[in-house]
């Protein structure tokens, strides 16, 4: 669990108009009017090159394109994307993490003994008060 949680709180009908406005908002300013722009933009140079007119929709997968290779090419230090093999783990970590499934193995088997135990101890417990119940009750 993340230490600086943030939790946002949405009480009444002006709290749920509020979200939904700004949701909106985000929407326009973040996908809408970039799309419009990459429409308008693609369809603006096929008046200068032999290319065919775009819609919206086609405007926002261009600007989608853009979008996603801009945040891919942007951090040079953190590959969002690569292409390498894992390495491999040594026959010491190996053994580490084979006792740990083994001991969390044993853990969940005695919990679950534990658990049917208890049970048992309950049922057997509320019988021997029904049995004194009926005792007191002759």
């Amino acid at each position: 669990m993340k230490k600086r949680t943030r939790i946002i709180q949405i009480s009444g009908l002006r709290g749920i108009l509020m979200m939904l406005f700004i949701v909106s908002c985000l929407v326009a300013g973040f996908i809408a009017f970039p799309a419009f722009v990459a429409m308008y933009a693609w369809n603006w140079s096929t008046q200068y090159f032999a290319i065919p007119a775009i819609n919206i929709y086609q405007g926002l997968m261009l600007w989608a394109i853009v979008a996603i290779s801009g945040f891919i090419i942007n951090d040079r230090k953190k590959f969002l994307v690569a292409f390498k093999t894992p390495d491999r783990l040594t026959d010491e970590e190996m053994k580490k993490v084979l006792e740990r499934v083994r001991l969390h193995s044993q853990a969940q088997a005695l919990n679950s003994m534990i658990l049917k135990s208890a049970k048992t101890l309950e049922k057997e417990e509320k019988k021997e008060d029904a049995s004194e119940d009926k005792k007191e009750n002759v």
